[in-house]
């Protein structure tokens, strides 16, 4: 305290800026604190002034609502119209699913139908009665498979009667032109091989050309189909073919050994076929004697 009087009597200059700056700051906390105690008052008359608000502003609020009843009359009808419609869409919507439930269901049993006529149809053909003729010969393509999967039914049975009574219906009726023209231009590799099997029941030679036509397809499944046709028939014709085949085949699935059973079946049905005093020799045949010919597949499917 002693060095701050002796200060102001040597220089009094600093000592009165000194204190000019303390009240200063002394000021300028108390003008803070009166601004911090006027806003808080502000802020908590704002709520009360809210709540407070006189019942005639909010009538006057409500009175342009009032005011337009075409626009209240407006707005309901629109929403009547919105929920007609919502109603109408919806009623549109169940009934195109039962229409389309009643179409599904109007299909299959037309389907069960052709099925029940057609399975009746062939158990007069294989019993030797006569049948419908328009069904078993039928156009379009659905019933057609389905009298074909019915006619091969027969054909791979145990009855030799039953057997040639399916054999002739196929031939009559065309199925045996069906499987050949499949054999030949059907897309898929699935449906040419089935072809090839088809006409191995059959037992008719006439399939012999269209199964050596098979010999050279792009798919090794349709030239084992085929081969296995050809091993069936044992057409002594195909014999060339087949050696040929031997030569150039490289696919595992149609392997030498079943190209070469082919050929023994076909040579043995020559050599049964040949007169007494003439040569029975057939090139490239093996001298084995062979086996029967579901033996022969079992075997190669192993």
């Amino acid at each position: 305290m002693r060095y701050w009087i002796l200060l102001a009597q040597l220089n009094p200059i600093p000592v009165a800026i000194g204190l000019g700056l303390f009240l200063l700051l002394v000021a300028l906390l108390i003008l803070q604190r009166r601004r911090a105690r006027g806003i808080r008052r502000v802020r908590s008359a704002k709520p009360e002034s809210r709540t407070e608000k006189p019942a005639s502003e909010a009538v006057s609020t409500v009175k342009p609502a009032e005011v337009k009843p075409d626009a209240v009359s407006t707005a309901a009808a629109s929403g009547a119209a919105a929920v007609v419609m919502a109603a109408g869409t919806a009623a549109i919507k169940e009934s195109k699913s039962e229409a389309s439930t009643s179409k599904v269901a109007a299909a299959d049993g037309v389907r069960r139908e052709r099925v029940t006529l057609v399975a009746e149809q062939a158990k007069k053909i294989l019993a030797g009665d006569e049948y419908d003729r328009s069904i078993i010969g039928a156009p379009d393509r659905e019933t057609r498979q389905l009298v074909g999967a019915e006619l091969l039914t027969g054909l791979v049975g145990r009855d030799a009667v039953r057997r040639e009574r399916a054999r002739e219906a196929f031939m009559k009726h065309g199925y045996f032109d069906d499987a050949t023209r499949d054999l030949r231009v059907a897309e898929s590799a699935n449906e040419r091989a089935a072809a090839a099997r088809r006409l191995s029941f059959v037992h008719d030679r006439e399939a012999t050309p269209h199964l050596i036509g098979a010999l050279h397809d792009a798919s090794p499944d349709v030239r084992r189909a085929a081969v296995e046709a050809i091993m069936d028939l044992r057409d002594p014709s195909a014999i060339g073919p087949l050696n040929n085949l031997m030569q150039t085949e490289n696919d595992r699935k149609v392997p030498r050994t079943l190209i070469k059973h082919a050929i023994d079946a076909c040579a043995t049905s020559a050599a049964e076929s040949t007169p007494p005093g003439v040569s029975s020799f057939v090139p490239a045949a093996a001298p084995e004697p062979s086996l029967p010919v579901e033996h022969e597949r079992e075997v190669i499917e192993l």
